[in-house]
C-alpha cells in the first residue's frame, strides 16, 4: 500500500466478481495508481482497493464507478485518509489495553461504510483502533471496535454515524463503558 502521509484511498465494492475483474482493470490502467486489495469478500462481493496521489486516486475510481454500472453496491473515496484507517485495513491489530474506559463498536452493511465510518471518528477525537473486520467472515459486512475514554468514543461514535447517515448503512452502534478484560479481550 501506498506510504506517503494520509493518502487518498477508493474502494468499489461489487456483487458480480465478473465485472469487478474487468473495472478493476480499468481502474488501473485510467491512472497511476497502486492496487492495495482486491479479491473476493462473502457474500460473493468482490471489492477492489486503490491508493495513490489524490488525483489519480479520484479519476481512477470515477472511472470504476462509471464502468462498474449496477454491479456497484458501495464506493468510497477518502483524499487524507486518517493513517491508523489505513493500518487497519492492512490488518493491524491492537490489544485491549487492562485499563481502557470505553470501547466503541460500529458494526455496517458495507465495507465500504465501514471505513468511511471509522475514518470520521479518528479524525474527530483521539481514540484507538482495536481491530476492523472487513467482509470476510461476516456476510460482507464492516465492523470496527475503538478504545478511549467513555467522552472521546461518544463523540466519535456520533461522527461515524453521521458520515454514512445517507449510506443507510448502520447496522449496530455500541457504548461499552468499563469492558470486562476477559469478554473484551475477544475482540482484537
Amino acid at each position: 500500500m501506498h506510504r506517503a502521509a494520509n493518502p487518498a484511498i477508493a474502494l468499489i465494492e461489487f456483487d458480480s466478481i465478473a465485472r469487478a475483474l474487468r473495472t478493476g482493470d480499468a481502474m488501473v490502467k485510467r491512472a497511476s495508481v497502486e492496487v492495495a486489495y482486491a479479491g473476493p469478500v462473502s457474500p460473493g462481493k468482490y471489492l477492489v482497493l486503490i491508493t495513490g496521489g489524490e488525483a489519480e486516486v479520484e479519476e481512477s475510481w470515477r472511472a470504476g464507478r462509471a464502468d462498474g454500472g449496477d454491479a456497484v453496491v458501495d464506493h468510497l473515496f477518502l483524499p487524507g485518509v486518517h493513517g491508523d484507517v489505513v493500518l487497519a485495513i492492512m490488518g493491524q491489530t491492537h490489544a485491549l489495553d487492562p485499563d481502557v474506559d470505553s470501547l466503541g463498536v460500529i458494526e455496517t452493511s458495507t465495507v465500504a461504510a465501514a471505513i468511511v465510518a471509522c475514518d470520521a471518528a479518528c479524525k474527530t477525537v483521539a481514540v484507538r483502533i482495536l481491530e476492523m473486520r472487513l467482509g470476510k467472515g461476516i456476510g460482507g459486512k464492516g465492523v470496527f471496535t475503538l478504545a478511549g475514554s467513555q467522552w472521546d468514543l461518544e463523540a466519535a461514535l456520533e461522527a461515524a454515524c453521521t458520515s454514512i447517515e445517507e449510506r443507510r448503512a448502520l447496522l449496530g452502534r455500541e457504548l461499552i463503558p468499563r469492558p470486562d478484560a476477559l469478554f473484551a479481550g475477544g475482540l482484537a
